[in-house]
C-alpha cells in the first residue's frame, strides 16, 4: 500500500502536521544546511577532513565508509574530528533565516528539535543557550541530556530545545561519523532500551525509564516530523531507532505517527523501511514548501 501524499504550500505540510497532535518533534537533518548553501555535503566534508589529497575513489561508499576510509589513510588521524569541526565553523557571512524560521515555529509549538548537525546553525540563530537536563553523569562523549533553548527544561518533552544526537562541535569527542563511532551510540542507547529494571520496555514507571533526562525520551514519546534527511542505508543508528520505535509502539499499542516529508523520488531502501514501519510519506515539490 502506498501511503505517501502530495504537498505544495509554504510550511503549510509542518503545520498542519503540527495541528493533529498535542505536541509534535522535528527530526532534521543537512537539508537546511544544503537549501542555504552555508554547509557542504557530509560526503563533500569528510573528504576535505583528510590533511592529505585522498587517493580512494568515493563513489558508492556510504559516508560512514568514506570517514573511516579517511581516518585509515591519515598520517595524523587523531585530528580529523578537529578539521571537521573547523570547517563547520559559522561565518557571519552566512544567510540562516531557514534555520530561524523553523526553529521560531518550533517555538511557537513549544516542539523540540532533534538535529544530525552537528553545526551551530540552529541555535546561533535564535540565540539558544546550552542548558543540562541533568549535568553530574554529563559526559562529552555522549552528551544526551544537553539541549540548546531558550529556558531549562525538567524532562526532554517538556517544551522546545535543539538536541544533537549525531554529536556537537562544541563537544569535539561527541561527533559521530565512522561506523565505530554509530556502534557506540547503538550499543549506549540499547542498554537504556533494553537491560536492567528501569529499561524502556519494563513496561513499569516508564516515565523514569533509564533515558527518559536524554533526547531517547523525546524519540520515544512524541510524534516525529522528519526532513531534511536522507535517511538511507548509512544511517545505520537512525535507521535501528526507528525499528525500535516502532517495536515500542507495538509493545505499547499505539499508532506509530512518524511522518517523513521528501522531495522527488524515494529510493526502495527509504521508502520499503518507511512503509513497512507505517512511516506516513508527505512528497513536496520544493524545498520552500517546508523551509519557507
Amino acid at each position: 500500500m502506498n501511503n505517501t501524499r502530495y504537498e505544495n504550500n509554504s510550511m503549510k505540510v509542518l503545520e498542519d502536521i503540527i495541528k493533529k497532535h498535542k505536541k509534535v518533534a522535528f527530526l532534521i537533518g543537512n537539508g537546511p544546511n544544503l537549501s542555504a548553501n552555508i554547509m557542504p555535503s557530509w560526503k563533500d566534508l569528510l573528504k576535505s577532513a583528510s590533511n592529505n589529497p585522498i587517493r580512494f575513489q568515493v563513489d558508492g561508499l556510504s559516508n560512514t565508509e568514506v570517514y573511516d576510509l579517511v581516518e585509515i589513510n591519515s598520517d595524523d588521524p587523531a585530528n580529523i574530528k578537529n578539521r571537521i569541526k573547523d570547517k563547520l565553523e559559522l561565518k557571519p557571512s552566512y544567510d540562516i533565516g531557514i534555520h530561524q524560521r523553523l526553529m521560531n515555529l518550533a517555538i511557537l509549538n513549544g516542539s523540540p528539535v532533534l538535529t544530525t548537525n552537528f553545526d551551530e546553525a540552529f541555535e546561533k540563530s535564535i540565540n539558544a543557550e546550552l542548558f543540562h537536563i541533568e549535568s553530574k553523569t554529563f559526559t562529552r562523549f555522549y552528551p544526551w541530556k544537553s539541549y540548546y533553548g531558550l529556558n531549562q527544561l525538567t524532562l526532554p518533552t517538556e517544551g522546545f530545545g535543539i538536541w544533537k544526537i549525531h554529536g556537537d562541535v562544541r563537544y569535539t569527542d561527541s561527533i559521530r561519523l565512522g561506523l565505530t563511532d554509530y556502534m557506540g551510540s547503538s550499543e549506549r542507547a540499547r542498554k537504556l532500551i533494553h537491560n536492567g529494571e528501569d529499561r524502556l520496555f519494563h513496561g513499569k514507571r516508564q516515565e523514569f525509564w533509564a533515558g527518559h533526562q536524554t533526547w531517547l525520551h523525546i524519540w520515544f514519546n512524541l510524534p516525529i516530523v522528519i526532513f531534511g534527511l536522507s535517511y538511507g542505508i548509512d544511517e545505520v543508528f537512525l535507521r535501528w531507532l526507528l525499528i525500535e520505535r516502532k517495536r515500542y509502539y507495538n509493545f505499547s499499542n499505539k499508532p506509530m505517527q512518524v511522518y517523513y516529508i521528501s522531495k522527488g523520488f524515494l529510493l526502495p531502501s527509504v521508502s520499503n523501511l518507511m512503509q513497512n514501519l507505517n512511516v506516513e510519506l508527505i512528497n513536496i515539490n520544493e524545498y520552500s514548501e517546508i523551509y519557507g
